[in-house]
């Protein structure tokens, strides 16, 4: 598992990561009565469309879907991706296309978690709020909720922002929410030392490796500069001599290293004239 996230922070591609799981298999485009569903008349249909309840959750951080997240994570990102979208952060995401055809419209925002066990789920911001994709609706609710099957055992809770993921992993995100489980304090050490803002963020459990957890986010601080944020909880002897050099060699590559250190954390702010951004991704972030 740690090869596989480790792969992810050093190309911090965010989109990429989660593409296997939408695409895993087609959509299903028939109705709980085995009809097919119009989709002259699903482009316009809004989420009042669909009966029961709908998902309200506000999501404009990646403690935001935390929040809402079931205990046990293991890797979670949260990626705003309007708020990039004319920047160099956005050419590392790939093919945002892929990712919006799940909708048939825009996706704005993104978060999605992954715990050991290889289950996870998405939560997404579409624009505009429309149904513009096939499904079949359940027949039966839970506490409320429809779901809308996309094939493949997954389905979508219709609300701001969509569910997507197994059903029985979506239970239990509506569970956080009702307030009828606890959310996720997985990584709430780390959290104490993340600044908001950032559009977007990552976090993971590290196993045998340079610490027990990882938080990185990266933004623009204005039209000229960028910053990387690191945060390592019980970060190894190895990782914060490494950090230490690093910072010694920053002033001569145009980086400028904030260091703050603590017995169980290490936060680390690096931040350059956003001209140096592809120099910037080389960095080593341990």
């Amino acid at each position: 598992m740690n090869t596989k996230y480790i792969a992810i922070f050093l190309a911090v591609i965010m989109v990429m990561s989660i593409m296997p799981f939408f695409f895993s298999g087609g959509s299903n485009g028939e109705t709980a009565d085995n009809s097919v569903v119009d989709n002259s008349v699903v482009d316009a249909a809004g989420f009042e469309s669909i009966p029961g309840e709908h998902v309200d959750h506000e999501l404009n951080s990646l403690a935001d879907g935390l929040a809402v997240t079931p205990e046990g994570v293991a890797f979670a990102e949260y990626v705003d991706i309007d708020s990039i979208r004319d920047t160099p952060l956005y050419l590392m995401m790939g093919n945002t296309s892929q990712l919006d055809s799940v909708y048939g419209v825009q996706v704005t925002k993104l978060y999605s978690a992954e715990y050991a066990n290889q289950h996870s789920f998405n939560m997404h911001v579409i624009n505009p709020e429309v149904i513009a994709f096939p499904y079949y609706l359940s027949e039966d609710a839970y506490n409320g909720y429809y779901f809308a099957s996309r094939g493949s055992d997954l389905y979508n809770v219709i609300g701001n922002p969509m569910l997507f993921g197994q059903q029985d992993r979506l239970e239990d995100v509506l569970d956080v929410m009702e307030g009828d489980a606890n959310a996720s304090s997985d990584f709430s050490r780390l959290m104490e030392f993340v600044e908001p803002g950032a559009p977007i963020q990552q976090v993971m459990v590290v196993n045998d490796g340079f610490a027990d957890q990882y938080y990185l986010d990266l933004m623009f601080l204005d039209d000229s500069r960028l910053s990387r944020t690191t945060v390592y909880l019980n970060p190894t002897d190895g990782t914060r001599n490494n950090i230490t050099a690093y910072a010694a060699e920053g002033p001569d590559k145009g980086l400028d290293y904030d260091i703050e250190s603590q017995e169980d954390i290490l936060k680390v702010t690096v931040t350059l004239d956003s001209s140096d951004f592809y120099t910037f991704l080389g960095e080593p972030a341990w």
